[in-house]
């Protein structure tokens, strides 16, 4: 199971789920989304294979 992406701001939160309605009522396309993704949410940090091992065994 992956993280959600959290918001930058309430701002940017309200215009990606606007952006989001539009793409899923086929107004904008997959690529123009992925542009408004990158504008208003914050990048997940990746884990590594060794560091998820470690906090399945020690986090629980």
């Amino acid at each position: 199971m992956t993280k959600a992406a959290k918001a930058k701001g309430r701002i940017l939160e309200a215009v990606h789920e606007a952006a989001s309605d539009l793409h899923r009522l086929g107004f904008i396309d997959k690529r123009w989304m992925q542009k408004y993704d990158a504008l208003c949410l914050e990048a997940v940090p990746s884990t590594t294979p060794r560091r998820s091992a470690h906090c399945a065994k020690t986090c629980i």
